[in-house]
């Protein structure tokens, strides 16, 4: 028999638990740069900042920077 499916709410306070227990039991130093990393992470939607463009908007731009206007 299949078991049953856990709701969306179910899993995330399992996933809370789980967090809320790991970071419990770090020190109180690297407790605070996690939690200040995450919120950052979470204010820029989860988007990483890189060093460089991704090689298709490079790319993108230097096209239109060759096109002659008539």
């Amino acid at each position: 028999m299949s078991e049953r499916k856990k709701t969306r709410s179910e899993i995330v306070s399992e996933m809370t638990d789980i967090i809320c227990s790991h970071l419990e039991k770090m020190p109180a130093a690297e407790r605070k740069s996690r939690i200040k990393a995450f919120g950052e992470a979470i204010n820029r939607g989860g988007k990483r900042s890189s060093a460089r463009p991704k090689a298709a908007s490079v790319s993108r731009t230097r096209r239109k920077s060759q096109r002659i206007t008539a």
